[in-house]
């Protein structure tokens, strides 16, 4: 916990600085191989090779799961433009 935010603990600072706890909301969800298991399939994006497009997925899955199991968190982050645009995409596609 703690330690990973002593310099050079971890090797690649940037890997701390994108982590979800340091920001104050809930993780995204985390796939390994194979692509599908158990009839549940990675989803595409992830496997495109697009690092925008996994930053995106990444943050509004962060951003989904927050609001679904701690909105509390969400009221107190620091949310940029691009996370409120992501926000509404939620509401629009869980309605």
């Amino acid at each position: 916990g703690l330690a990973r935010l002593v310099p050079g603990v971890v090797g690649d600072q940037q890997s701390v600085a994108e982590e979800s706890f340091s920001a104050g909301l809930l993780d995204f969800p985390h796939y390994t191989r194979p692509p599908e298991f158990r009839g549940m399939r990675v989803p595409a994006v992830l496997l495109s090779g697009h690092h925008e497009a996994i930053r995106l997925w990444r943050r509004k899955e962060q951003l989904r799961r927050t609001r679904r199991r701690r909105p509390d968190l969400l009221e107190r982050a620091t949310l940029s433009d691009e996370d409120r645009r992501l926000l509404e995409e939620i509401e629009r596609e869980e309605v």
